[in-house]
């Protein structure tokens, strides 16, 4: 069984939400099932974490309530919330647009934030905008090094001036590349014109689909086969766009040494001619090595950091608008430039803005975190977080409270809570540390204007994780200190929960702190 498949199961059942979003990211089947035979939707639904069951039915988990799987997943639901989501779920309308990767890459498209396309297709109704790289990345015919160009090939196949069904075919076919969820608009006069474009740029799965599904009657049927094969679509764009990012874009990147020619001398002859560049990521690493990414602005506005900048009256709007205009008379590129980072978590935040991987080994995940901080992408940070989390080894390079630390700086709830959960677990081996002291200090500085009956997130967090750690709840508590049973007390972890605590507040009255 896939270790990742496992992994999501296991998010499922214990309603971790993070953990479920980094895993479906990867591109693991959702529909397949374990060996119990249970799959992800039927364990989040069944152990009742409602935002688990939204984020998988989005991602493309099947309920189809006249199959075994979705039945399970309806009668077996925790609740009736999830019941009714269950229920009200449309199968028909079922797409990947709610994942943020398909979201974006389809907005450009349809509502763009900035206009960044480079090319526009003549057609019956007025022109069709696309970019470049989407189509070098999407269509395989043009990732052979065969030296076809996007535009000659694109601009050759039907006389679209004229033909209007062409027209409307190939702006369908322009939405399934931006993943727009069209498969259901799809009409029986479409079927001959798709599969004609499919074949000629060999996109072997988009014929396939068509070919199947025009024979299907059965609306249940049809529903299901396009959902299905839309989760499909979704990886295949995320390996084309991947290959397209290692190609293109890591292998073409420039690294400039103190003898090269500066950043500014850097042309379009610097890069791949499939490349297709419209800005340069420029970032100097540890090492003082500086090296320059060929990107694309509609992929790196993911990133708000980088909408910001391009939709406000910035110096490096003017540039880019510039450098759009006069492309042809040798323009340069716009520049971006990062702070100080370890080029290799530059690639990995690179590689999620373009296809949404999150494959983030222990070592760089803090520095992840960083750089997404500073990128205003709070969803790799929590990717990077969950990383962690998850990764014991990272406690042996960083203590308790420079993750805490790391987290207010960051602002990441999910570490600050690990880093509680922590110190709830070593409590009585922290009893005399000075640096447990210093961060319930600082905790409670954190408190602006703090009144004597304000309390300390950090503590409130401890004493939540202590009564965990002993498997209570906040009720137990009052209906346990009337027990006289000193075995039973002992038993259930009362004395021992009790005796963690009196620790916490004998510091904290040591500190001269209410909390």
């Amino acid at each position: 069984m896939d270790k990742n498949f496992n992994t999501l199961c296991h998010a499922c059942r214990t309603g971790d939400l993070e953990s479920a979003d980094r895993m479906i990211s990867t591109g693991v089947d959702l529909n397949q099932v374990d060996k119990f035979d249970n799959s992800p939707l039927f364990l989040a639904s069944l152990c009742g974490h409602e935002k688990v069951v939204k984020l998988l039915l989005r991602s493309g988990a099947l309920c189809d309530r006249d199959r075994q799987e979705g039945a399970r997943c309806i009668y077996g639901a925790l609740t009736d919330s999830i019941r009714d989501i269950l229920l009200s779920y449309d199968i028909s309308k079922a797409t990947d647009m709610n994942q943020p990767f398909a979201m974006h890459l389809s907005s450009l498209l349809v509502a763009p934030a900035i206009v960044t396309y480079d090319m526009e297709l003549n057609v019956a109704q007025g022109h069709l905008p696309a970019h470049k790289f989407m189509l070098q990345a999407r269509c395989p015919i043009l990732n052979d090094n065969r030296g076809y160009d996007v535009q000659e090939m694109f601009g050759n196949w039907f006389d679209l001036d004229v033909d209007v069904r062409a027209s409307h075919v190939l702006e369908l076919f322009l939405k399934f590349i931006y993943l727009v969820p069209i498969l259901h608009t799809i009409t029986a006069e479409d079927y001959d014109y798709l599969i004609k474009i499919a074949q000629k740029l060999e996109m072997n799965m988009f014929a396939e689909f068509m070919n199947k599904v025009r024979h299907v009657a059965d609306p249940s049927e049809k529903s299901s086969m396009m959902i299905s094969y839309q989760h499909k679509f979704t990886n295949l764009a995320k390996e084309q766009l991947k290959h397209f990012v290692d190609k293109y874009i890591i292998d073409s990147a420039v690294l400039l040494t103190g003898e090269e020619k500066s950043i500014k001398e850097i042309s379009s002859c610097s890069f791949s001619q499939h490349t297709y560049p419209d800005v340069l990521l420029s970032v100097k690493n540890h090492e003082n090595e500086l090296k320059i990414y060929p990107c694309h602005l509609a992929v790196l506005m993911r990133a708000d950091y980088f909408k910001v900048i391009f939709t406000d009256k910035f110096s490096e709007t003017v540039a880019y608008q510039e450098s759009k205009e006069n492309r042809g008379d040798g323009c340069p590129y716009p520049i971006l430039e990062l702070p100080t980072f370890d080029l290799f978590v530059v690639e990995i935040m690179l590689r999620y803005l373009y296809f949404d991987e999150a494959n983030i080994p222990w070592q760089y995940a803090m520095e992840v975190i960083k750089l997404g901080d500073f990128i205003l992408a709070d969803r790799l940070k929590s990717m990077a977080a969950t990383v962690v989390t998850q990764s014991p080894k990272v406690l042996e390079r960083y203590t308790i409270f420079q993750i805490l630390y790391f987290a207010w700086e960051t602002r990441l709830e999910r570490l600050e809570h690990f880093a509680a959960k922590q110190v709830a677990g070593e409590i009585r081996a922290l009893k005399r540390s000075k640096s447990f002291r210093e961060a319930i200090v600082k905790s409670a500085q954190r408190i602006s204007s703090r009144e004597e009956t304000d309390t300390i997130e950090f503590v409130d967090d401890i004493r939540f994780y202590l009564l965990e750690k002993y498997r209570l709840e906040s009720d137990d508590i009052w209906f346990l200190e009337e027990e006289t049973d000193q075995q039973f007390l002992k038993e259930s972890g009362l004395l021992d929960y009790q005796y963690d605590v009196s620790l916490l507040n004998d510091i904290l009255q040591e500190l001269g702190l209410e909390a």
